[in-house]
């Protein structure tokens, strides 16, 4: 009985501990001392918000020998370089190359679109936090020629088409753009570059 009990004292203070100041808070049950079934694909937005609230319970979000604080679970398991963006990546060049990349299928890599509305907004300027618009102001694209199909690095024609549900938001059946499909696709067709679903028809 004592045992229990101070077991479940323990856990309560780990849960106290671990969540940092009331209000802003990690969703933690003091009964199993875990995070929800959802945490995992939803931490991000709680992180952004409070980033001290993760280091009470899971150690240095920047040094990886640092890491893993009194819950022994690093943020290193899943963030392999780290949680915040690495080191340069105001830099266009940078950041602008991970945006086209295909888009993460763990959620965790900083890359697609998808990855960057997350915090910055599904409109990339209505998000947690800097707007990208307060430098892309035409985000989340850099002005033109975006459009045009020269080598340039800026260029489009080098996103991975997996960004497409991306670009969907913007540019469905043409929108805001002065190529438009030539015939409408089947109700349902999943957003793709090249299928009539936005800018430019099936090849």
């Amino acid at each position: 009985m004592m045992v229990g009990s101070c077991f479940a004292m323990l856990l309560a203070l780990l849960a106290w501990g671990c969540a940092g100041n009331a209000g802003n808070a990690a969703p933690l049950n003091a009964a199993t001392g875990k995070h929800p079934a959802t945490w995992v694909q939803n931490h991000w937005a709680d992180y952004v918000k409070t980033p001290d609230q993760c280091r009470s319970c899971h150690g240095s979000t920047a040094d990886p020998a640092l890491a893993g604080g009194i819950s022994k679970v690093s943020c290193f398991t899943c963030h392999t370089n780290g949680v915040n963006h690495p080191a340069g990546w105001a830099d266009p060049a940078q950041h602008g190359r991970g945006a086209k990349l295909a888009p993460s299928t763990d959620g965790m890599a900083m890359a697609g679109f998808a990855h960057c509305a997350k915090c910055h907004g599904d409109t990339y300027s209505n998000g947690l936090t800097v707007s990208c618009k307060a430098c892309h102001t035409k985000a989340p694209h850099p002005d033109k020629p975006w459009y045009g199909t020269t080598p340039s690095g800026t260029n489009h024609n080098a996103t991975d088409p997996g960004n497409a549900p991306e670009c969907f938001k913007c540019h469905a059946a043409g929108a805001n753009s002065v190529l438009k499909p030539l015939t409408v696709p089947p109700a349902g067709t999943a957003p793709g570059c090249f299928n009539d679903t936005m800018c430019h028809a099936r090849f």
